[in-house]
C-alpha cells in the first residue's frame, strides 16, 4: 500500500539516501556522494516555488520523491518543471505513477498550472513510457545535454499542456524611428546599467520578441551585476544609451560543458545595426575560448525570423518546438529550442 504525503525537512536523510543510489543517479542530474547538507540546501532553495511529495510504504519508509517547481518568470508562472526519483527497491510497483498522479491532480485542480515540463535522458525508456502514458509529449531532443557514464548524452524535453490554451496571434509592434547609425561598445554590465536595462526590457518590440517583463523593478535584476553570480552579462552602449543585452548562464555539475543563452535583446530603435550579432559573437568567444564549453542552448520565439536567422548563421541548429513557451498578448506563443555544438 503506497501513501502520498508532503515532504518535510525531517525527510532530508531519506531523500538523500535515494538520491545517492547508483541507478537513480544515472538517470537524474545528480553527482556521486551528495551530502545531506547539499540535499537540504536544494530543498530550501526556491521553497516558495516548489511543491515536493513523497511516496511511502505502510511502515513509513520513503519510496520516492517527486516535485513541481513553478517558473519564477512572471510571463511563465503558468508552467512548472517536474522532477521524479524512485528507490531502486520500489520500482515496477506503481510508485512513480502514484507520485505523478498526485502531482498532476495538484497541477490541474489546485495550482492552476497550464504546462508541466521535464527533462529525461533519452535512454531512460521506462520513464519515457510512463510520462507518455500520462499525457507528456516530446518537444525537443537536446543533444549532448548531460554527462552519463563518461559520455555526453542526449536528453528529451517533454511537456504536458492543459487542453484549449489560446494561441497568441499578435503581430510585432511597428518599430519606432530608427536611431542614427553610430559606433557602439560592448562591455560588462555594471550596477549603474540597471535603470537602462529596466527601460530596455519595457520596450514593446523587446517584450514581443523575448521573455522580458515590462516595468521590472531594478532589485529583481540585481543578480546580473552580482560578482558571485554564474551568469555572464554583456551590454551594448550606443551614444550613452544601453542598446542591447546578452546573458549567458553556464551549466553546473554534469552539465559543466554547457551554457544557456538566457537573454538576447536589442533596443527597438537600434535594430538592424549589427548589435545582436556583435553581442552573440562575443558570448560565443567566451564560451569557446575562455570557458571551454561544447554546447550552447537557447529558446527563441518561433515567430521571430530575424533572430532565428542570426542564430542559424552562427551555427545554432533547431532541436524542437516548445509549445506554449511564453505568455504574450493574452495568449501562448511557441518557441524553438536551438543549440550550437562544438
Amino acid at each position: 500500500m503506497i501513501s502520498i504525503r508532503a515532504a518535510t525537512p525531517g525527510d532530508i536523510a531519506a531523500v538523500n539516501r535515494i538520491y545517492n543510489q547508483p541507478s537513480v543517479r544515472r538517470f537524474t542530474f545528480a553527482l556521486p556522494y551528495e551530502s545531506r547538507a547539499a540535499s537540504a540546501r536544494f530543498f530550501a532553495a526556491e521553497r516558495e516555488l516548489r511543491t515536493s511529495l513523497l511516496a511511502c510504504a505502510a511502515d513509513g519508509t520513503v519510496l520516492g520523491e517527486a516535485s513541481l517547481t513553478r517558473e519564477a518568470n512572471p510571463r511563465r508562472s503558468y508552467a512548472a518543471m517536474l522532477g521524479l526519483m524512485v528507490d531502486e527497491e520500489a520500482r515496477r510497483r506503481g510508485t512513480g505513477r502514484a507520485l505523478l498522479t498526485a502531482l498532476l491532480d495538484l497541477a490541474d485542480n489546485w495550482l492552476n498550472l497550464q504546462k508541466l515540463e521535464l527533462e529525461v535522458f533519452a535512454n531512460n525508456h521506462p520513464a519515457i513510457a510512463l510520462y507518455r502514458s500520462l499525457g507528456f509529449e516530446v518537444e525537443a531532443t537536446m543533444r549532448h545535454h548531460a554527462m552519463q557514464d563518461g559520455v555526453l548524452t542526449d536528453c528529451l524535453a517533454m511537456a504536458r499542456l492543459r487542453p484549449g490554451l489560446p494561441a497568441d496571434r499578435s503581430t510585432a509592434p511597428l518599430p519606432p524611428p530608427q536611431a542614427p547609425r553610430q559606433p557602439f561598445i560592448l562591455r560588462a554590465m555594471e550596477p549603474e546599467d540597471l535603470p537602462g536595462l529596466t527601460t530596455l526590457m519595457s520596450l514593446p518590440g523587446v517584450c514581443h520578441g523575448a521573455a522580458a517583463t515590462p516595468f521590472m523593478a531594478e532589485a529583481a535584476l540585481n543578480e546580473l551585476t552580482d560578482p558571485a553570480s554564474r551568469a555572464r552579462a554583456i551590454v551594448a552602449v550606443s551614444g550613452g544609451t544601453l542598446s542591447g543585452l546578452s546573458v549567458l548562464l553556464p551549466g553546473q555539475g554534469r552539465a559543466l560543458h554547457t551554457a544557456t543563452l538566457q537573454s538576447m535583446m536589442v533596443h527597438d530603435a537600434w535594430q538592424g545595426q549589427g548589435i545582436g550579432r556583435a553581442l552573440l559573437t562575443a558570448m560565443l568567444d567566451i564560451a569557446d575560448n575562455w570557458l571551454g564549453l561544447s554546447r550552447i542552448g537557447l529558446a527563441v520565439l518561433a515567430d521571430n525570423p530575424p533572430a532565428i536567422r542570426l542564430y542559424e548563421s552562427l551555427g545554432f541548429e533547431r532541436e524542437g518546438r516548445l509549445r506554449a513557451d511564453i505568455f504574450r498578448q493574452g495568449g501562448y506563443a511557441d518557441s524553438l529550442a536551438m543549440a550550437r555544438l562544438r
